[in-house]
């Protein structure tokens, strides 16, 4: 593009201030969208109300190479899944309710160093898609595996 060079950077400087009104009503929304308290969250104690937080019904499915020796999966602090629900080498599966939007608490422990591989799957009952996650660590592991509210179907009575 041939021309003045002050009029080249007046015409990139109009595209970039057009381009960025719709970004920022993106970002805006998205975060005012963030910012909101989820409507399946539990009420806190403080305020008086005593609301159960949605739950879903979901299997759990850990398969760990090699077999650990520890393993468990958690949420809120409530066991979801121990080495009682092993039902082969390194295999892991148990039936249980899970709140919508709260993430998983994987653990799992080797006795040596060397690199291990453990996969979690969420299948949520009534529904065709699973949620998985595959991790990798040494020694031990303890991450946490996110279940969006989003992906989940609606919660039933």
């Amino acid at each position: 593009m041939k021309g003045n060079p002050l009029l080249r950077t007046a015409l990139v400087l109009a595209v970039l201030l057009l381009v960025l009104i719709p970004v920022l009503q993106i970002t805006r929304h998205a975060s005012s969208h963030d910012a909101a308290p989820p409507a399946t969250a539990a009420a806190s104690p403080a305020a008086g109300v005593d609301r159960p937080a949605a739950t879903l019904g979901v299997t759990l499915l850990v398969h760990c190479a090699p077999d650990a020796t520890n393993c468990s999966v958690s949420q809120s602090g409530r066991i979801l899944l121990t080495a009682k629900d092993r039902i082969a080498p390194g295999e892991y599966r148990s039936a249980t309710e899970i709140a919508k939007g709260t993430d998983l608490v994987i653990r799992a422990e080797w006795g040596d160093g060397d690199p291990h591989a453990l996969r979690a799957e969420v299948l949520v009952h009534g529904y065709q898609a699973p949620l998985e996650k595959s991790f990798w660590a040494a020694e031990s592991l303890e991450d946490a595996f996110p279940i969006p509210a989003s992906f989940l179907p609606p919660a039933t009575p």
